[in-house]
């Protein structure tokens, strides 16, 4: 391929799909940042005719050609042959003097390719008069011939066989001036790349436009130098680069001769369909095509500015007339001097080219498929469908849902796809806008019922601040009884501790009495002792004797009884004791109890207020809301 795209400069514009006569040789596809298409190049279909070069306003498509290589080996002491096609001299003031100039950098031979367009005129003549052809089309045109070899198979046994005007004088140079060294042509045309390539009989692809460029940029030659070819005199070939100069040649040389010519991308491409599809009857014996409108002077390769057309014309004309002159005047006994050398020296076979078609993958589709991409375009009824506004670069809305269905087109790249898509998008937004509105009255109406039930945590708050006071009012009292229950069982230990410390008297004094008692009784068994030795004497003494036994019987009695009542005393003490121990550690209990109360109190007290400010705030917040 030797079109290049440079994706930073492509905007998506579609001026090269839109002139492009090949459009599977164009893929569209997405910018990095999604804003716009950018229309890349399919290197096996591209034909490199530099129609989207031409048309490319914003540079982003631009050629390779082979001027770098051809200056940096001529530096190198490289012999090379060059030729020159004609258009150089019809567009550039300055041709001889850089043509002159060349000789300096160690060119060794430099021919005009017009004399190799007089070898063309002449093969084709001799293949239609001896019957060697039947109706062909020309093939000077290498964008041409490519696109025939990629996608027209059917047209290629229609092509000419000879040579296009550049191969023959390079046919001639190899085989009868015997050159061996590498050929450089200077061209207007990129794709004569292809047919170098094919043949292998020229190396350098040098393009008038990157020559005239690099000799005004790199040298300072003498612009006065006149120039003269290398090769034999050449007439008629001349002005081969204008429209219809085949044809011109043809028809001076054979008057009558059937020749129709066409040129230019938006006829010859469609002009061929119609061709393949006419009888071999219907078809011109002839048929001079070319690619670039405006003939080989507005190659894609020059500096051709349509402002200069008719000055380009005009000159083409001139060298015409004076070419036809020349040629008439070496005329002798009716027969062409040239012509007749060609003939003696000449073969025909040596200036004849094959062609092997390429294969580059076309891809076709089926209706249903095509259905489907109209679906992706969003083109549903029959005027969506033929809206045919070739925004795209088609010309059809089929030939656009044909190229998305290949996969070679987006439907982003389709105007109405975007509008409709616009469409949608504005409806989705005020579906958007609509879901939002209603959105923002159930966002009212719970910012309504959120402020009520704050209005009422507000309240309630304020109620458990209240009550909060209160409680801790009364948690007061309940703290100072408490207290004064503790004071009461401290007194009641006090009382109690007293009533053991009078009862352990007490129960010293019986068991002091309880010893009385106990002498006592030994007193009175002793006294009846004594009393039963006195006799009738001791009698009385007996009495008191046994009165005193009988005291002292009834006081260890009451002893008895009274250590009895002590230990019940020490007992219930004990549990009096027990009890206000008790009782005790339930107010301690009681006590901290109140205190974890009164700090929950507190607490809840905070919280509250906490709540009452959060309140407040989500308030204000709703009441901006409903705002």
């Amino acid at each position: 391929m030797y079109i290049n795209i440079n994706e930073d400069k492509c905007i998506g514009c579609n001026a090269c799909i839109r002139v492009c006569p090949v459009h599977e040789a164009n893929q569209a596809k997405l910018s990095s940042d999604g804003k716009h298409t950018i229309i890349t190049i399919d290197k096996a279909k591209c034909i490199s005719c530099g129609e989207c070069v031409k048309n490319c306003v914003h540079g982003a498509r631009t050629y390779e050609d082979d001027t770098e290589r051809f200056f940096s080996d001529l530096k190198n002491n490289k012999k090379i042959t060059v030729v020159v096609a004609p258009a150089l001299r019809l567009t550039e003031p300055d041709s001889d003097a850089m043509l002159e100039h060349l000789r300096t950098l160690g060119v060794n031979l430099i021919y005009d390719v017009s004399f190799g367009a007089d070898i063309c005129t002449y093969m084709h003549i001799k293949a239609v008069k001896e019957g060697k052809v039947g109706k062909i089309m020309s093939q000077p045109c290498a964008a041409l011939t490519e696109y025939m070899l990629k996608h027209k198979h059917n047209l290629i046994s229609s092509l000419s066989p000879v040579h296009s005007p550049i191969s023959c004088t390079a046919v001639y140079l190899r085989k009868y001036e015997h050159i061996s060294e590498p050929i450089a042509c200077i061209s207007p045309c990129i794709a004569k790349k292809f047919e170098f390539e094919e043949t292998g009989l020229v190396q350098y692809n040098v393009t008038f436009k990157n020559f005239v460029e690099y000799m005004r940029t790199h040298f300072d030659f003498d612009r006065t130098k006149k120039f003269k070819f290398d090769n034999i005199a050449a007439f008629c070939g001349k002005i081969y680069p204008k429209p219809g100069g085949l044809r011109e040649c043809l028809l001076n040389a054979v008057p009558g001769l059937d020749v129709r010519n066409c040129e230019g991308v938006s006829h010859i491409y469609h002009e061929l369909d119609h061709y393949e599809k006419a009888t071999e009857k219907q078809r011109p014996a002839v048929y001079d095509i070319l690619s670039c409108e405006y003939g080989c002077i507005s190659g894609p390769g020059t500096n051709f500015n349509e402002e200069n057309l008719f000055s380009y014309l005009s000159g083409a004309s001139d060298v015409g007339s004076e070419a036809f002159k020349e040629r008439k005047k070496q005329t002798m006994l009716n027969a062409d001097k040239q012509f007749r050398w060609f003939e003696k020296h000449l073969r025909f076979e040596d200036f004849v080219r094959e062609y092997v078609p390429k294969n580059v993958g076309a891809k076709p589709v089926t209706q249903t498929q095509i259905k489907n991409a109209y679906s992706e375009l969003l083109k549903e009824t029959y005027s969506e469908q033929h809206f045919d506004c070739r925004a795209c670069g088609y010309e059809t809305c089929e030939k656009m849902a044909i190229a998305v269905a290949k996969g070679i087109n987006i439907p982003q790249n389709c105007h109405q796809f975007a509008v409709k898509q616009a469409e949608l998008a504005h409806n989705d937004a005020l579906n958007a806008q609509l879901s939002v509105q209603n959105q923002n009255q159930r966002i009212v109406g719970a910012v309504n019922g959120i402020t009520a039930d704050i209005e009422m945590i507000c309240s309630n708050t304020v109620n458990i601040g209240d009550s909060c006071e209160k409680n801790t009012t009364e948690m007061v009292a309940v703290r100072d009884m408490l207290k004064q229950l503790s004071e009461k069982c401290n007194e009641i230990n006090e009382a109690v501790s007293g009533i053991i410390l009078v009862n352990d008297r007490y129960r010293e004094m019986s068991q002091e009495i309880q010893d009385i008692t106990d002498q006592t009784h030994i007193l009175s068994i002793n006294a009846s002792v004594e009393a039963a030795r006195s006799g009738e004497a001791g009698k009385s003494f007996a009495v008191v004797a046994q009165e005193i036994r009988e005291l002292a019987s009834t006081t260890r009695k009451t002893t008895d009884t009274v250590a009895q009542n002590d230990e019940l005393v020490n007992t219930e003490t004990k549990k009096v004791l027990n009890t206000a121990s008790e009782i005790s550690s339930i107010v301690k209990v009681l006590d901290d109890t109140m205190k974890r109360v009164d700090r929950n109190i507190t607490e809840t007290s905070e919280m509250g207020t906490s709540i009452k400010l959060t309140a407040d705030d989500i308030r204000s917040a709703a009441g901006q809301l409903q705002n």
